[in-house]
């Protein structure tokens, strides 16, 4: 009896070691289109997953401080333009606690300070806010800084994630935008291996027992 409680903790601490989240996010470190090697960034394009025109940069670029995730960022401002930022949809279930992120800087020179996010419109509207960019400059050593929020939506539908800047040129930079939604756990063919080797083992050891 004892074997048997055992193989089965160890079959629950398997498989729950396996659980994690998906990001419901397309694209959300923006790494696509790739800007071609030996070329600093890609001016007026969309990112793939997304609707919305702005620049991507690789990072370092003129010194930028990178962010840490992956191998471009993405500027809300297409060009020199004021941008109308950038958007995509994603289904959020009701009732389920999603976590929400994204990573932002400025910078540039341009007008823009302030960057406005939302999760749906109108009534259905489940998140939304604002961050600073003001006296933030990732090309003068000023380093990424993360928001995040949880939340749980009343209704299951398809809603809208964007991001706006407030102003003209540089100065809307985000990276690494997340929206995670808990995922079942689902074991690796090695756990699976594991557990189904324990279990041979207490089969063997109870025939020995008769």
């Amino acid at each position: 009896m004892k074997q048997l409680w055992f193989v089965l903790m160890l079959g629950t601490l398997l498989v729950a070691g396996q659980a994690g989240a998906m990001n419901l996010v397309t694209n959300g470190g923006f790494e696509n289109p790739v800007v071609p090697p030996g070329s600093p960034y890609l001016i007026d394009v969309t990112p793939f997953g997304w609707t919305g025109t702005g620049d991507i940069a690789v990072q370092g670029y003129a010194g930028a401080v990178s962010s840490g995730d992956g191998n471009q960022w993405f500027d809300l401002n297409p060009g020199v333009g004021t941008g109308s930022g950038i958007s995509q949809d994603v289904f959020l279930t009701a009732g389920t606690a999603y976590e929400f992120s994204f990573l932002f800087n400025g910078g540039g020179g341009g007008s823009t300070t302030e960057i406005s996010y939302f999760l749906g419109s109108g009534s259905g509207t489940v998140l939304s806010g604002v961050v600073s960019t003001a006296g933030m400059d990732v090309y003068g050593g000023t380093l990424w800084r993360g928001l995040g929020a949880t939340f749980i939506p009343p209704t299951s539908e398809v809603r809208t994630l964007r991001f706006l800047p407030n102003g003209a040129y540089s100065g809307g930079f985000i990276d690494k935008v997340e929206l995670l939604e808990p995922s079942a756990a689902i074991p690796e063919p090695a756990t699976l291996l594991l557990f189904g080797t324990a279990l041979a083992g207490l089969a063997k050891s109870r025939r020995r027992g008769k």
